[in-house]
Formats: structure tokens, C-alpha cells, sequence
């Protein structure tokens, strides 16, 4: 029967340019445990392809220019996931954290990460009602964690690894608690597969967004007509690759062949839209998506 010092812990946590799902991640960072010790350690920053708003450069320290000569998301995402390994992720809201990764995974192409993950946050509420506050911070002063800084991912990743061995130890769990038994404690595990955003079925009816799942599904190019930005009412061609609902509008992710990078595209504003049969565009983008 496994045990829990058989099984190697990622903590992570990531920075991003936000918290909407149209942001992007700046910095990704983890620690790998086992048997209640740090093994290894990841953190790479990553150049999000847009400028960080001096609002969340306040909250992180992360600036356009830390990040100019960063790796993109897509190397970043290969070196993370073999870090990853057979581990059980943990991460504090969690939630946040598997959505931004599902979106990141989705938008280069990548395998969603098949690791269970537990989430500190929701623990922490379970197990210590008696808290005042269950963010971050507060938990990192309550309980003493003895490494410094915050709001970095690395940082940040090694604090939540020494709250989630302490709410282990304050719940009487030790290394040699067999894997049942940690899980009946844990609940059921979170998969990033889970988080994607997903246009819901009722959706569909929408003769746009049935076009444009059409064209993501089957690598297609579109013609559009935008409201927006300096080719407004101009025809623009892209291609779609994410499609989805958040804040009451549905958005759409493409690689955009005029500009050569990726945008993002309100439904509401895309004034028509018609398919485009011709040859996958060789920009170095449209290249990385489509392999």
C-alpha cells in the first residue's frame, strides 16, 4: 500500500498581466517535495506577449522589461510539465492557477497536465473554521512560514508548501499515512482538464459561434469584420483558436495574420464573419500553432 512519503508534491503558483481569462501568465514557479523536503525547484518568467498594467506590476514587481528576453509560454509549459512528472500538484485557489494553465495549454497546443491537484485554500476553510482569513498572506503570518518575499511565484510556491505540511501535521497526518487515507482527508482532487472555459451547448444556436467552433475544430482560417482597433470595418483575417464565456461575453482567441500575433476578439463586436478556404499562413506564430 503507497504512502504518503512514496509520493512526490509540486507546489506551483503563477504570476500573471491580471485576473481576467484574457490574461496572461508572467512567471510560473514550484517547488518539488518529497518526503516532507525540497528537492527541486522550478520558476521561469515569461514573456506574455503584451504589456503588464502597472496596476499588477504594483502587486508582483514584474515589469515589461524583466520579461522582454523571457521564453514564451510554449517552452516554458514543455520544461514545467516534465518538472511535473507524476507528482500531485498543490496550489492555493487553486482554481485560478488550473484555469490560467488549462487556457495557456489550450492556446499553445499542449497536452492538459493529468496530475491530481489539491487546492490550500479550500483546506484551509474545512479544516481551520476558526480562521479570520484564509488569502495567502494571512496564512503565511498565522503560522509562521519561515521563508521571505510574496507575491512571487517561487515565493509564493514555498510558503503554500510549508501551510500545506503544517495543516497536515495540525490534522495528525504524517509521511507514513497510507495514499487512502490522505485522500479521504484531501477530498476529490482538481484536474486542470476541468478548467477550460467551454462555450455551453445553448451557445451553439449562435450561427457566429457555430462558425467559428467549426473553424477551430478543423484548423480553418476566417475572414472577419471588426469594431474595433485600427482595422475597424475592415476585413481582417485570423484564426480562431479558443472560444469562450466569461463576464457576460463570449471571446475569441485567434492568431491574428495582419498584426502576427495573437488577439483576442469580442463576439459582440465582430460585425461578420465567413470562412476562408486557403493555405495555413508561415508567420512564426501561426508555425508554433500549428504544430
Amino acid at each position: 500500500m503507497k504512502q504518503l512519503k512514496d509520493i512526490p508534491f509540486v507546489v506551483f503558483d503563477t504570476e500573471t498581466t491580471g485576473l481576467s481569462l484574457t490574461s496572461r501568465i508572467v512567471e510560473i514557479g514550484a517547488i518539488k517535495i518529497v518526503r516532507g523536503k525540497v528537492v527541486d525547484e522550478f520558476c521561469s518568467l515569461v514573456n506574455p506577449g503584451i504589456s503588464i498594467p502597472d496596476k499588477v506590476i504594483s502587486i508582483h514587481g514584474i515589469t515589461d522589461e524583466m520579461v522582454t528576453n523571457a521564453p514564451q509560454i510554449e517552452s516554458v509549459l514543455d520544461t514545467f510539465s516534465r518538472f511535473l512528472d507524476n507528482s500531485i500538484l498543490v496550489a492555493h485557489n487553486a482554481v485560478f492557477d488550473l484555469r490560467m494553465l488549462a487556457l495557456h495549454l489550450e492556446r499553445a497546443r499542449r497536452p492538459f497536465f493529468l496530475n491530481p491537484t489539491i487546492d490550500t485554500h479550500t483546506l484551509a476553510r474545512k479544516y481551520f473554521p476558526e480562521l479570520k482569513k484564509y488569502n495567502l498572506p494571512f496564512l503565511i503570518e498565522h503560522w509562521g512560514s519561515p521563508y521571505q518575499g510574496c507575491h512571487r511565484a517561487l515565493a509564493d510556491a514555498k510558503h503554500t508548501g510549508f501551510i500545506f505540511f503544517r495543516m497536515l501535521e495540525k490534522n495528525g497526518l504524517t509521511l507514513n499515512e497510507p495514499l487512502s487515507h490522505f485522500w479521504k482527508w484531501a477530498g476529490n482532487p482538481l484536474f486542470v482538464k476541468d478548467y477550460l472555459p467551454k462555450v455551453k451547448e445553448a451557445d451553439l444556436k449562435n450561427p457566429k459561434i457555430r462558425l467559428i467552433i467549426q473553424a477551430i475544430n478543423e484548423e480553418l482560417d476566417l475572414e472577419i469584420i471588426y469594431a474595433n482597433g485600427h482595422l475597424a470595418f475592415k476585413p481582417r483575417l485570423i484564426r480562431p483558436i479558443l472560444c469562450f464565456r466569461t463576464g457576460g461575453h463570449h471571446y475569441i482567441e485567434a492568431f491574428c495574420y495582419t498584426d502576427q500575433i495573437v488577439k483576442t476578439f469580442r463576439l459582440d463586436r465582430i460585425l461578420k464573419v465567413n470562412s476562408i478556404e486557403r493555405p495555413y499562413s508561415e508567420g512564426p506564430l501561426a508555425k508554433e500553432h500549428r504544430s
